[in-house]
């Protein structure tokens, strides 16, 4: 497998992480022992370093052109906009690069000109979002790989499945698959559509987790000549799987068994949290935030002084802990008995687990487990 993108150094605050990766060293990592002989195409400001002598060790080659400088993603948390430096960077001359099956990913300082009998195309947002034969990419074969914003971007329609659709119809790809975040993914074919669910994980740390999935989904479905469908679930399931693990490279596919989350969807989320200090403030509103972003309708009693509306069986509750003693939290719990799920954001572990009640530590994943499908019997 040959994969085009980026080399770049991510900076995370809370949970801490500082390592040089970039989409496509996490991709060539990911895929490293199930394809022998990968490639990365990149761009770097020197031929040797941490993420380059890493992909070595692995047995990935990589082929690299010239830059001026590093290039750093900042992060407060998984979920905030990244803070990218240099802001200004000059672009390079594009990589060229011809194969039997190419993962392409969108760069910041410059592109990649594809020539391949299969191709995948993440463009992940970056710069304007450029259809893939606009640099002369070609491919005998290719799929899109979109999120919901970049499939508006690319096809100029609001509604998921008729942009997706009006891309196959002008003959822009043979495939395009949907990423929808806490919904899953949707395969769009021309004759058929296909539903793939997100898969339970107990911790999500969202950074780099697109890089898993089209990794995955290029090797399965270029590489290995499996359905598109049955490579989307594959690569859903990997990202479940990185997430627990924090596992490069992955294992045989075979050996990756998650548990899907096609219950009730919850309809609203209510918010609960102090806001007694700037900081406890700053939380909810960031959770507020970061929760409409997953496209979650939420209510924060607690910032607007109103009463959520009647609970039904599809709301569920999260409850940011900190400055809350242990009887003010049950209290809440208590006050919401209809909820379909309770989830506690306790950064400080100070609680013990309770029955019906998710107890995360981390801020992404509580948001995420509150958002996600419920299966009866779920244990998360």
């Amino acid at each position: 497998m040959f994969v085009a993108g980026g080399l770049y150094r991510e900076v995370c605050e809370t949970p801490f992480w500082d390592r040089e990766f970039g989409s496509g060293v996490r991709a060539a990592a990911a895929i490293s022992k199930l394809s022998p002989g990968t490639k990365l195409y990149t761009y770097r400001s020197s031929h040797r370093g941490e993420a380059i002598d890493y992909l070595n060790h692995l047995g990935v080659e990589v082929i690299s052109e010239r830059r001026d400088t590093d290039i750093a993603f900042a992060y407060f948390h998984p979920l905030s906009n990244p803070l990218i430096s240099p802001e200004i960077r000059p672009v390079q001359p594009p990589l060229t690069v011809t194969g039997e099956n190419v993962l392409r990913f969108g760069f910041l300082e410059g592109s990649a000109v594809v020539r391949a009998k299969r191709a995948i195309y993440d463009p992940q947002g970056v710069n304007t979002l450029a259809p893939f034969e606009a640099n002369g990419s070609s491919a005998t074969e290719l799929a899109l790989v979109l999120n919901e914003a970049e499939l508006f971007q690319y096809s100029g329609v609001s509604d998921t499945t008729t942009g997706a659709s009006l891309l196959l119809s002008q003959g822009k790809a043979n495939v395009v698959i949907v990423k929808c975040g806490i919904r899953g993914a949707l395969v769009v074919q021309p004759d058929n559509n296909h539903e793939i669910p997100p898969y339970l994980s107990n911790r999500i740390f969202k950074i780099g987790t697109g890089d898993i999935f089209s990794a995955v989904f290029s090797y399965a479905w270029a590489e290995q000549g499996m359905a598109a469908a049955t490579s989307a679930e594959i690569a859903s399931m990997a990202v479940s799987f990185y997430c627990d693990a924090e596992e490069l490279p992955l294992p045989a596919l075979a050996k990756i068994s998650r548990i899907p989350l096609r219950g009730i969807v919850p309809t609203h989320v209510i918010l609960r949290g102090s806001t007694q200090t700037l900081g406890r403030r700053y939380s909810l509103e960031e959770a507020r935030h970061c929760l409409r972003l997953l496209g979650v309708t939420v209510q924060a009693p607690d910032l607007d002084g109103q009463r959520p509306d009647k609970l039904n069986g599809s709301t569920t509750i999260l409850i940011l802990s900190d400055g809350f003693v242990l009887e003010e939290i049950s209290e809440m719990v208590s006050e919401y008995p209809t909820a379909l799920r309770f989830v506690i954001l306790d950064e400080e572990q100070r609680f013990a687990p309770w029955e019906s009640v998710v107890v995360k530590k981390d801020f992404t994943t509580a948001l995420y487990v509150s958002a996600w499908p419920t299966n009866v019997g779920d244990v998360i």
